[in-house]
């Protein structure tokens, strides 16, 4: 039935009956409370005031933005009286930010989103007042410009305890992610976004709908990272839900369906997709559903090599995005439209239309359509056999991706402040070490030039026994200095300055051929929940508890190294190859072997990880360095697959020839290296 024309009209009633019965079950509890909280078991009748609390609630968390809720709205804002309590208040204002959401315009909006934090703010209602600020540094943010909203709201989490609703958390990831997403981070995009699914399942209201929104917008972003068989499991994830999808949620799900499969070359899997999204966007009046649904059937008509039909698509979108002034999906028609005349052999006039709209996304910032336009190009001219043009947007292309990598920039700068504190450590140690050089001379001097008389001698005793402690208080204060630079003081580990003063073990020179060394970065799993739960004394004792897990399993020429919070970097030097792959299990079974014990709680211990030998290949002079970006970029797969687990990376022999020397930017590149052949990944766990 799935399938059926009017299937969708079933689906739209039903629907609608589990809103009105969602309605219905709020105002009964929250009234139930309020007659508990009363002490009236005899079931008088409940305060005006708490029944337009529940029928506030119920209407906020049904996300209805219908005239018929409007018509409620105002029946309830009617009944408010004028010296309501806070706490009505509050909730008359939110409502209404839901319910005239689509009748409200930019102006508005923010308007009612800072008289609701007026109020907040004049009754200590710090949530509130966070999640407003959240919430209107996203709406006011331009992709042009992410660097400044996001400083925006780093600011607000400064701020933001850990006693902050989970409603506030939420938002903040939400934010996040989607600020990261328009810029095109797509890895800070996902981490933020998986986090803000984890706190909808924690959200007092409205969680359902708050969870089928993070899914539809992960889906959305695998399909950007050129991941469509992640994407499709996320949609899967969606409609798999314990209530049946609404429909602007099921359109949606559905194009994004559609756009995996058309990825992954399923053409006709993608047409019945699109098809079904089509048939229920009929009953949609949104011009974004219009858009965006017409965008992906062009799409599927170019990619089924249908260019004049593709035309006369991309011209209603173009019609339609003028007449609405939507300056994205204007480019968006002129990208399509070049793209279409490409095929059509007009190379030169589709190329000039893709590159000035590829102009206008990145003036705009939008830098995931800049990365598809310039794919689009690749393509295009790929099957028209101009290679040469093609090699010149692959650069390019490549250098906007290590543009992005914004991670790679903030842990040189991590680099670079660390460096210069060790640097100052060190200058201090030099300085004490001269000094004591001195007063070793010193006392050399004293005690031969005063030996002839006995005064003498007793003064240059005394003179020595002076020195002495002094050298000795110097030598301790140098000692205390070089271990705060080369240990780290919570867990005793090595620390990041020392791996970079390192030097390979003295043993390694006279190695035999069949001893290797890999190389591990790990990191725990879900580490802020632990300090979130428990506080951060127990998040101390669960790195220090991991610290010594870990050393029960190395050996003494093995290194590790706190590499940054709750990451650590493990080197097993002069292990024959065959063994590897049971120490690295060895390592697994101790770490997660058993809880952590912290008065009396038992707190489970997981870690992700990557895994790589070093070399890579017999033949390959790299530095350990390019070793280390390997592990990283392994270590977000795993993170990607659902943590607990360590990705082991090998080169196949085609990797080792055509990869020599490089390495990886970051875990999108290492997927298309693996779907390309030039390496294998193996998971180790225990589960």
């Amino acid at each position: 039935m799935e399938g059926h024309p009017l299937s969708f009209l079933t689906a739209a009633r039903r629907g609608g009956r589990v809103v009105l019965a969602a309605r219905l079950v709020v105002t009964v509890i929250l009234a139930a409370q309020a007659l508990l909280l009363a002490g009236d078991p005899a079931g008088a009748q409940a305060p005006p005031s708490v029944e337009l609390m529940a029928q506030l609630e119920a209407l906020r968390a049904s996300g209805d933005t219908s005239a018929d809720a409007d018509r409620q709205l105002r029946e309830i804002e009617a009944a408010i009286p004028g010296n309501a309590p806070y706490p009505l208040l509050r909730a008359l204002l939110r409502a209404t930010l839901v319910v005239r959401e689509d009748s409200m315009d930019f102006d508005a909006r923010l308007a009612s989103m800072k008289e609701l934090r007026d109020l907040a703010e004049a009754h200590g209602d710090t949530d509130t007042v966070s999640l407003m600020d959240i919430r209107r540094i996203f709406m006011s943010h331009a992709d042009d410009n992410i660097g400044k909203f996001i400083d925006q709201l780093n600011e607000v989490s400064a701020r933001i305890g850990s006693s902050a609703s989970a409603e506030v958390m939420e938002a903040l990831e939400v934010s996040y992610g989607n600020m990261y997403f328009d810029a095109g981070n797509f890895d800070s995009a996902l981490r933020h976004q998986l986090a803000a699914l984890d706190w909808t399942e924690k959200l007092p209201f409205g969680r359902e709908r708050a969870r089928l929104y993070r899914l539809s917008t992960i889906a959305d972003l695998y399909n950007a990272m050129d991941l469509p068989d992640s994407a499709l499991e996320t949609i899967q994830r969606a409609f798999a839900g314990p209530v049946e999808v609404p429909m602007p949620n099921r359109v949606s799900l559905l194009g994004t369906r559609a756009l995996a499969l058309l990825k992954k070359g399923d053409l006709a899997g993608a047409d019945e997709a699109l098809k079904e999204a089509e048939q229920l966007a009929a009953y949609d009046p949104s011009v974004f559903t219009a858009l965006r649904n017409g965008s992906l059937r062009a799409e599927l008509l170019l990619a089924t090599a249908m260019p004049e039909k593709a035309l006369a698509r991309i011209d209603q979108i173009d019609a339609l995005a003028r007449e609405k002034q939507d300056t994205y999906y204007e480019a968006k028609a002129a990208m399509l439209r070049g793209n279409a005349l490409m095929q059509l052999g007009r190379v030169d006039q589709g190329m000039a239309l893709m590159q000035q709209a590829n102009r206008q996304f990145e003036a705009k910032g939008q830098m995931v359509e800049v990365l598809d336009g310039l794919e689009r190009q690749i393509k295009t001219l790929r099957e028209k056999r101009l290679y040469g043009r093609a090699v010149e947007l692959m650069e390019r292309r490549q250098n906007l991706w290590s543009q992005l990598f914004r991670n790679e920039r903030g842990r040189a700068i991590a680099e670079l402040e660390a460096r210069r504190t060790a640097q100052e450590l060190e200058h201090r140690i030099d300085k004490l070490s001269t000094e004591n050089r001195i007063q070793e001379e010193r006392l050399r001097a004293e005690q031969l030039g005063k030996a002839l008389a006995l005064v003498a001698a007793l003064f240059a005793i005394t003179l020595c026994s002076i020195l002495v402690v002094a050298i000795r208080r110097a030598r301790s204060e140098r000692d205390t200095l070089s271990d705060a630079v080369r240990f780290d003081a919570l867990t005793g580990a090595s620390s990041r300055y020392q791996f970079q003063r390192r030097k390979p073990p003295a043993s390694q020179a006279g190695k035999p051929a069949d001893s290797v060394t890999a190389l591990i970065l790990l990191d725990l799993d879900h580490f802020k929940a632990i300090n979130d739960k428990y506080g951060h004394e127990a998040g101390d004792t669960v790195l220090k508890s991991v610290v010594e897990r870990v050393r029960r399993v190395l050996h003494d020429h093995d290194e590790l190294y706190r590499w940054g919070g709750e990451e650590f970097l493990i080197i097993l030097n002069q292990r024959k190859p065959a063994a590897l792959d049971d120490h690295v299990m060895r390592l697994l079974t101790e770490v997660e072997g058993e809880p952590v014990h912290w008065h009396d709680y038992a707190m489970p211990v997981s870690v992700s990880g990557g895994y790589v030998r070093h070399p890579l290949a017999h033949d390959w002079p790299a530095p350990l360095s390019d070793a280390i970006r390997w592990a990283d970029a392994a270590l977000y797969l795993a993170k990607n697959a659902g943590r607990r687990r360590i990705e082991h990376v090998e080169l196949t022999e085609h990797g080792r020839v055509e990869l020599a020397g490089r390495r990886p930017i970051d875990m999108p590149q290492l997927l298309d290296w693996q779907r390309r052949g030039y390496l294998q990944v193996r998971t180790l766990s225990l589960a």
